[in-house]
C-alpha cells in the first residue's frame, strides 16, 4: 500500500469500514491529499525536475509520480502526513458545523 493510502487508512480509521467503502474513501481522500501535495511540492522542483515531472505525470501513474516527488523533495513523507492531517481537521470542522445546524 502506498504511503498516502496507508496514512489515510490510519488517520481516518478506514480499516473499520467494510473493504469496499474503505477503498472508495481512500480513493476520494487520496485525490484531495494528492492535489494539496502537488500545490506544495511542485514549486520546490528545479526547472529540470519540473520538466521530468511533467513527462511522468503524462503517464497518469500516481505511484510513479509519488516515487519521483519523494526522491526530489526533502521530507516528502512528512508533507503527506501534514496534508492528510490538514484534510482531517477540515473535514472534522465541517462535520461539526453541519451537526450544529
Amino acid at each position: 500500500m502506498s504511503t498516502v493510502k496507508q496514512t489515510l487508512v490510519d488517520m481516518f480509521n478506514l480499516d473499520e469500514l467494510p473493504p469496499e467503502k474503505a477503498g472508495e474513501m481512500v480513493d476520494r481522500l487520496g485525490k484531495m491529499v494528492f492535489q494539496a501535495l502537488l500545490v506544495r511540492a511542485l514549486p520546490m522542483l528545479s526547472e529540470e525536475d519540473f520538466n521530468e515531472y511533467e513527462k511522468i505525470s503524462d503517464t497518469g501513474e500516481g505511484d510513479k509520480i509519488l516515487k519521483f516527488l519523494s526522491e526530489k523533495i526533502p521530507d516528502f513523507t512528512k508533507m503527506i502526513e501534514e496534508e492528510a492531517e490538514l484534510l482531517r481537521q477540515e473535514l472534522s470542522q465541517e462535520f461539526k458545523e453541519v451537526g450544529a445546524e
